[in-house]
């Protein structure tokens, strides 16, 4: 595995962590305490907090975006060599179902943090019913993260014995991660 396509992995995979778990803290953590603060500190806190996540969620959503099209490319094109026929007969349809649901699900994910901790007049009601919408994010999340487990599960490519054989082609170990 190349060092850039183990870089992408571990990058996707922070990002990730970055944008769910944010929101878990948001959610039950910092979302609850506030009720507590008079209704101008709460206000003034919302501002500074809405602020500084707005630019995370907007650079891991854009990193996310890039290395996971990136991972799915290099996997894609390493699923391409003949030593991986048997896996694309096999596997290669629900991994590609998986991989498509994932990337909707995370549509959806980006879009309502980005309505979440935005400014956006059109998308205010997300941020008046804040609590529903990073719940909802939470449980897209966690079926994400559940697609990211089947994609990696059906990571079966062909086997050392059957590219050491004389008459395999030479294969370069599996580049992706989870791809995406």
């Amino acid at each position: 595995m190349s060092w850039l396509v183990f870089a992408m992995r571990w990058f996707h995979l922070l990002a990730a962590m970055i944008v769910v778990g944010g929101t878990i803290f948001l959610r039950f953590a910092l979302a609850p305490s506030v009720g507590a603060l008079a209704d101008e500190h709460r206000k003034a806190l919302h501002e500074q907090v809405r602020s500084r996540w707005s630019r995370l969620v907007m650079a891991a959503t854009a990193f996310l975006l890039v290395s996971g099209f990136v991972n799915y490319w290099v996997f894609y094109q390493t699923i391409k060599t003949q030593p991986w026929d048997h896996w694309r007969q096999s596997f290669n349809a629900v991994y590609q179902a998986a991989f498509g649901i994932k990337f909707l699900l995370s549509m959806a994910i980006f879009f309502i943090a980005s309505a979440v901790s935005g400014r956006s007049e059109s998308l205010k009601s997300f941020r008046q019913n804040a609590k529903f919408w990073m719940s909802v994010n939470i449980i897209l999340a966690l079926a994400v993260v559940g697609l990211a487990g089947i994609l990696r599960m059906t990571h079966v490519g062909p086997t050392l014995q059957s590219i050491s054989s004389p008459d395999a082609p030479a294969v370069a170990a599996p580049a992706g991660g989870d791809n995406g």
